[in-house]
């Protein structure tokens, strides 16, 4: 079975492109769920036909078409987040004003074999019958697919030039995103983008792909990099922060420990076993990057996407007088989902979310005034939507909303999915939807795989996107600069944000204009929800007083109160499992010697 629902995935399929050409047909697939890297395509079935990879082509968007069978590991065909690609297949047409199933195989890097299922009437390539309506009713309603940016360069007279550092630019893949992002927005017209990264050798990497968005661009932007961040940070306008410390030589422990005393994780790096040992190795690296920030650019915005988003974030606001916020992309991303659920344009769903992060909540859903919640429960009575997210459905079928995080992901926040192995068989499925050890297993794999992706586009084997992602930084960024306000959601201090909430680290709307970050007032959450919130609040306060006092003991506390941990364990048991883990950590501890 794929880690990709099949609903999902229909929804790769641009609808009305299935055309007929007068040696075969063509169709058209729109990568709407993250950079992908192809590495084969096995062939395509149509209406029981197979056509095999020497007669499919595939071009994307003003690029070169290429043979199905010339893509291999060594040669891949590289897909950034919002991608559309022409897939064109020489051989008999179809039938006209029928309907036809189709189903491309293809391998990737990030997940294997997948399956791509199509389903629409063939029409003449010639023929624009298909109502615009009905286009904008069943196209998802992403973010425009492509910001041309040598196009975007219209210069404010008055803009100083900016200057956006970059830390843990080894990260490749996510760099050129926030990179991407940023060149794209029409009034950043000149800046330096300052990388850091304590690889070497990764950074290096950044560094040129850096330079080569830049050259795309047509903006004059400066790429700089350094090791040292001493050495570039000096008056940055922000900081961004997206390190990763020692997770390569402690994924294995992570999952693995927790494992043998039964805490079975899907994903494990914001909560439980996993994500306290994470806070622990990335927690004292954090508050000296923040202290390094405010001592050199003291006028910063730090915007924080490392993980345990909320414990990090809340460690940093209770310790710098810069304006610091965390960044994910679930609440935009769930939004999405939502729509596709309900089958309704995006931007006639009216919704409200609060929260903390991977545990916000919709508290509001409604199209033309109508609660869509009844709606929602009903379609996920089709198995094919309830599969794509078992354990969301069931927590918005007994505790009345939809939630931020993935099925998955989330079954790790709370006691009820991943105790027993016939709950975990029951209600997980593969990927992020639940599979034990998703993350260990293929979180390697991925980096790697990112790093030989990011060559393949240096090397001119792939399409590098322009195309504007849904991550919030760059929305920050301009409208901080331009005054053009945007409501973002982010993590930050609450002050009374939400009613029902203890002070810590809360997920809600935040409005960014020239005055900075002004987060809004919510209110209260229902009361279910909020008992829910305040278990994790309790574990991210003990944490971030183990980091700012250098108290292992409260860590230790903390794995206590974990909610799966303590289903699954007695304080015995959990005692135990955070002593064998901080042993097998101890190399990446010091900070508490």
């Amino acid at each position: 079975m794929s880690a990709i629902p099949k609903f999902i995935l229909r929804k790769l399929y641009v609808p009305h492109s299935l055309h007929n050409r007068h040696d075969g047909f063509e169709f058209s697939l729109k990568n709407n769920i993250g950079s992908a890297t192809v590495v084969a395509i096995a062939q395509l079935t149509a209406d029981g036909e197979t056509y095999d990879a020497g007669v499919i082509f595939v071009s994307a968007r003003g690029g070169n078409e290429r043979s199905a069978a010339s893509i291999e590991a060594q040669a891949p065909v590289v897909l950034g987040g919002g991608t559309e690609v022409r897939v064109r297949v020489e051989g008999k047409p179809l039938t006209l004003a029928a309907k036809h199933r189709l189903q491309l195989s293809i391998s990737t890097r990030e997940v294997g074999d997948v399956d791509l299922p199509i389903e629409d009437t063939a029409v003449a390539a010639n023929d624009t019958t298909a109502p615009a309506a009905a286009l904008a009713l069943e196209t998802p309603n992403w973010r425009p697919t492509r910001v041309e940016v040598s196009e975007a360069t219209e210069a404010a007279a008055d803009q100083r030039p900016l200057k956006v550092a970059i830390i843990g630019a080894g990260s490749t893949v996510f760099a050129r995103q926030l990179m991407t992002d940023i060149l794209a927005v029409p009034r950043l017209h000149e800046g330096i983008f300052a990388l850091v990264d304590i690889d070497a050798e990764r950074l290096a990497l950044a560094h040129q792909v850096g330079e080569y968005l830049v050259g795309l661009s047509g903006k004059p932007w400066r790429v700089i990099a350094s090791t040292e961040r001493a050495q570039v940070l000096r008056d940055c306008d922000y900081a961004i922060n997206t390190i990763e410390v020692a997770g390569l030589a402690n994924v294995r422990h992570d999952f693995d420990i927790p494992l043998k005393y039964g805490v079975n994780q899907c994903i494990g790096d914001t909560i439980g076993p996993g994500g306290i040992f994470k806070a622990l190795r990335t927690g004292p690296a954090w508050l000296d990057i923040v202290r390094d920030v405010e001592r050199l650019s003291p006028h910063a915005t730090i915007l924080n996407y490392t993980n345990p988003m909320s414990i990090l974030t809340l460690a940093a606001l209770q310790t710098t007088v810069l304006p610091v916020v965390g960044l994910c992309h679930s609440v935009q991303g769930t939004s999405h989902q939502l729509a596709q659920y309900l089958d309704l344009p995006y931007a006639e769903l009216r919704w409200r979310c609060a929260g903390i992060n991977h545990n916000a909540w919709f508290t509001l859903l409604e199209h033309n005034g109508e609660d869509q919640y009844p709606r929602l429960l009903a379609r996920a009575r089709d198995p094919e939507i309830y599969e794509s997210d078992p354990v969301r459905f069931e927590m918005a079928r007994y505790f009345g909303a939809f939630v931020t995080e993935s099925s998955g992901h989330f079954s790790e926040y709370i006691p009820y999915f991943r105790k027993r192995p016939d709950l975990v068989e029951r209600y997980t499925r593969p990927g992020y939807r639940g599979e034990t050890g998703f993350y260990a297993n293929n979180w390697p794999r991925w980096r790697q795989a990112n790093d030989e992706t990011v060559r393949a586009l240096l090397a001119g084997q792939g399409e590098i996107s322009l195309a504007r992602s849904e991550e919030y930084a760059a929305d920050i960024i301009e409208a901080q600069e331009s005054g053009k306000a945007a409501v973002i959601y982010g993590n930050v201090r609450n002050h009374g944000l939400i009613d029902n909430l203890p002070d810590g680290c809360v997920e809600v709307p935040v409005l960014v204009d020239r005055n900075g970050l002004t987060p809004t007032h919510f209110g209260p959450l229902p009361p279910q929800l909020a008992a829910l919130n305040r278990a994790h609040m309790a574990v991210h306060e003990l944490v971030v007083q183990a980091l700012l006092g250098r108290d292992a003991q409260a860590a230790r506390y903390a794995l206590l109160l974990d909610p799966l941990t303590a289903a699954v364990c007695s304080p015995a048991e959990i005692d135990a499992l955070f002593t064998e883990m901080w042993a097998a950590q101890r190399p990446y501890l010091t900070y508490w010697d």
